[in-house]
């Protein structure tokens, strides 16, 4: 019985050195105009776009908003990750603050930076979850204060999540997008907050096309 484990445990042994450079690489990797990301270098980004925050007390919170932040493909391998390091929501506007009697609605982000992972859910389809989940105050989860002025301000915290679309066709012309996930949700203290919306990516530099794949 000795003899035959021994022999049957080398073919396993080598069997294993033989695949493990290819299970390193199966991982989404970003790409910046068609070509991988060096690992451990950060591919700069800029996002754009206009987006929903809605809560049970709140009602839709709508603004347009501006992001920056970074990819990088980690050293040894592994899925891509980030920091979302700017966040500047401006022209918001909140029907039911008003309704309530807010003077005005404002949103400031808190703890920045926040953390950024990319995960592959279903092969070929690639989703950025952005904070941490249940963390308030936390290192690296989202907090932002809405300020609904004169009727309540809430902090958001949190993890949410988007879509990448990878639909982006030419550099600078036709970024890419990525689309806000129903799930998961932030949290509050006066309930969850649901995003919804879309924005447009590229990269800071030169407004290079932004691709997420596998590998």
């Amino acid at each position: 019985m000795k003899k035959r484990f021994l022999i049957g445990l080398a073919p396993l042994v080598v069997t294993a050195f033989m695949v493990m450079p290819t299970v390193a690489q199966a991982a989404p990797h970003v790409y910046k105009n068609g070509s991988i990301g060096a690992e451990g270098t950060k591919v700069r980004t800029i996002a754009w776009g206009t987006a929903k925050l809605t809560n049970i007390t709140l009602g839709p919170v709508t603004c347009r908003n501006i992001f920056a932040g970074y990819s990088e493909n980690p050293s040894g391998g592994g899925a891509a990750i980030g920091k979302v390091q700017a966040f500047v929501p401006y022209e918001c506007t909140a029907p039911t603050c008003t309704s309530l009697g807010g003077t005005k609605i404002e949103i400031t982000p808190e703890k920045l930076p926040w953390n950024a992972a990319i995960t592959e859910p279903k092969a070929g389809e690639f989703d950025q979850l952005t904070g941490k989940k249940g963390e308030k105050g936390g290192a690296g989860a989202i907090e932002f204060l809405v300020n609904c002025e004169g009727v309540t301000k809430p902090h958001f915290f949190g993890e949410n999540g988007t879509k990448i679309l990878n639909n982006g066709l030419a550099i600078g012309a036709n970024p890419g997008e990525q689309e806000f996930l129903k799930e998961p949700n932030l949290e509050s203290e006066i309930g969850a907050g649901e995003t919804e919306g879309k924005v447009k990516v590229q990269g800071y530099g030169a407004q290079e096309l932004i691709e997420i794949k596998n590998p």
